[in-house]
This record gives structure tokens, sequence and C-alpha cells, in this order.
């Protein structure tokens, strides 16, 4: 993996957000929450990666009266995200990831057709001259231990291991494998 990156990673997830900051720590990380912040910070720093998830609550920044309708809910628009990145910043890696299952929303759904290769292998494009992926694979959802967000037992194989020796679900955090996403977006 490239050493120098920087890097903006948007989720409202909270486990989401901080296995993001364990697995990026040693690069110039900004790990934001809202469209709001998202918006922000790609207006006015530049990232070589764009990491974003789809579905997110809606900013009220430009409803108007439509503020009480929309503001809040959580619907597809952090791929708005991804395309300023692309086209406004001009990052050089852009994923637009949903760790919702395909069966569970339309707009993961949607993002099926961009997955030619199966599900493991998300369809590259470019926008702009970036390099983009919209993705709901789930091998990049993984499994951590609370006090070591960077290593997934899914992905490592332990998981099974850690189950049978005493381990529960409970006790582990669910989230996104950023560091693999990144991987495959770099390939």
């Amino acid at each position: 993996m490239e050493k120098n990156l920087k890097i903006l990673v948007f989720d409202d997830n909270e486990n989401n957000r901080k296995v993001a900051e364990a697995q990026f720590g040693t690069y110039d990380l900004t790990v934001v929450g809202t469209y709001d912040e998202a918006q922000k910070a790609l207006s006015q720093e530049t990232f070589d990666v764009v990491l974003t998830d789809l579905l997110v609550p809606v900013s009220s920044q430009m409803l108007g009266n439509m503020k009480e309708h929309f503001a809040g809910q959580e619907m597809p628009v952090g791929i708005f995200i991804g395309l300023l990145a692309a086209v406004r910043s001009r990052a050089k890696y852009v994923a637009v990831f949903t760790d919702s299952d395909h069966h569970a929303h339309p707009a993961s759904a949607c993002f099926d057709a961009f997955n030619n290769g199966g599900e493991s292998k998300p369809t590259v494009f470019t926008v702009e001259g970036s390099k983009v992926i919209l993705s709901n694979t789930r091998n990049w959802v993984g499994y951590f231990l609370p006090d070591n967000l960077s290593d997934d037992l899914l992905s490592s194989g332990r998981l099974k291991n850690y189950l049978e020796n005493g381990g529960g679900f409970e006790g582990l955090v669910h989230a996104k494998n950023w560091a693999a996403l990144l991987k495959y977006l770099l390939e």
C-alpha cells in the first residue's frame, strides 16, 4: 500500500469510523460522520483517497422548507460525496461502500450491476480520472476485537477459532474492513 496517502473516510456509524482510525492511523487521515463535514472537508482539502458510506443521514443544509420531511433520514446520498471527490476534488481513488445487504436495501441492490466480476470483485471505472468503485461486498465487513480494531478476525481466518474457544459474537465489533477495501482499490 502507498505510504503517503491522504485519506478521507465518511461514515455515520461510529464503529466504522473507529475501525478506519485504527487501520489508517499511520496515514494522513480525516474521519467524518456527517454529510456536511464530508462536503466541507472536500471543499477545503485535497485527498488522494475518499472512502464513503452510501446510506447516511440527509443534511438539512440545502433542504429549505423540506427539512422537516427529509433531514436526518438515512438515504443513499453518500454517493454524491464520492462524485464530489472525483469531479471537484480530483481524488485519485474513490469508493462508495455500503455494508447494507443487497436484499435489505434497494440502493445496495443497485450496486450489484457494478459487480460484473462477482460480489467480491466490484467493477472499477473512472470518473474524471479518478479510479472509482461502488461496492456492497460482504467480504469487506468483518469482526474485530474491541481492543484491536485494525485486525479483522473474519478476513484473517481466525473467527472460527475465536468462537470455538469460547468467544462470542456479542464481544466483537462488527464493522467495515476499510483496509481490505483500500487494498482492492489500489490494485
